[in-house]
Parts: C-alpha cells; structure tokens; sequence
C-alpha cells in the first residue's frame, strides 16, 4: 500500500485554443520548474470551487490576454508532478477553444514564446506526445461541430 502522505491531487484546466484552423502553441520560460522551455497549451490550476471552463477561459486570459469560448471538453490526461517537496497526482482537463482574435499578448513570466500552427500540422516539431494527442482530439471536434 502506497503511503499518501506526502501527495495531494491537483486539477488543471486546458484551453485548445482554436483561431480559424489554427492552433495554439506556448513555449514555457525556462524559469519554470515543471517542464522549462516545453512547449503546450495554456492551462493552470482550477481553483477550489471554480468550474473549470471558468478556470479554462481565465487560464487563457491570464496567459494570453486572448477572450475565448468554450465549445467542449475535448479530453483528459493524468500525470504526477512535483511541488514545494509535495508530489501532486495532476488531471488535466482540456477544452477546446475558440478565439476570435490572434493578437497574444503573452504573459512573459510563465512563457517565453508562442507559435499557431495548423491543425492539420500533428508531425509537429514543436509538438511532445501528451500535447500532440491533445492537438489531435481537438482538431477532431473542431471538424465535428464546424466550429466557425
């Protein structure tokens, strides 16, 4: 039996954030202690009594300054991180989102670059596996519901 002592759960909300078969890219600062320089989506922690599709738009403005709409949870993912000596068991929730806009204004103390890419562009460089299986379930329900 696992002891549960030193872990704690954490709920994460993600933005696929979609602009015109577009998809965005954030490469994280190098200043971070989960995953520097990684590139992904926004996302952050859902707040005790927060939804998360709130917690998923505020997310996206906080990093972005971008205003979205979420059109469906396009998927989950777990994974275990680690912070201020506390290992948290991670879900993350993640949405697909439309923008109107594509002016980011990226927020420089959590990334340092930002990238749209194709939707159609799953070969990717810039994409790891858990953000190319997110890119892929996004793009799938974007063509399902003919997001405009």
């Amino acid at each position: 039996m696992t002891s549960n002592k030193n872990w704690a759960s954490n709920i994460i909300a993600g933005a696929a954030t979609v602009h015109e078969g577009l998809f965005l890219l954030l490469k994280r600062s190098s200043r971070e202690s989960f995953l520097p320089n990684a590139w992904g989506i926004p996302a952050g922690q859902v707040e005790p009594g927060e939804d998360p599709c709130e917690a998923c738009l505020r997310e996206l403005y906080e990093e972005t300054g971008l205003h979205g709409q979420v059109v469906d949870l396009v998927g989950y993912a777990n994974f275990v991180s680690r912070r201020a000596g506390t290992n948290l068991s991670n879900v993350q929730l993640n949405f697909l989102v439309k923008v109107d806009d594509c002016d980011v204004k990226l927020n420089l103390a959590s990334h340092s670059d930002l990238r749209w890419i194709s939707l159609d562009d799953v070969d990717s460089d810039l994409l790891d596996t858990f953000t190319r299986n997110i890119m892929i379930s996004a793009r799938r329900h974007y063509k399902e519901a003919r997001v405009q």
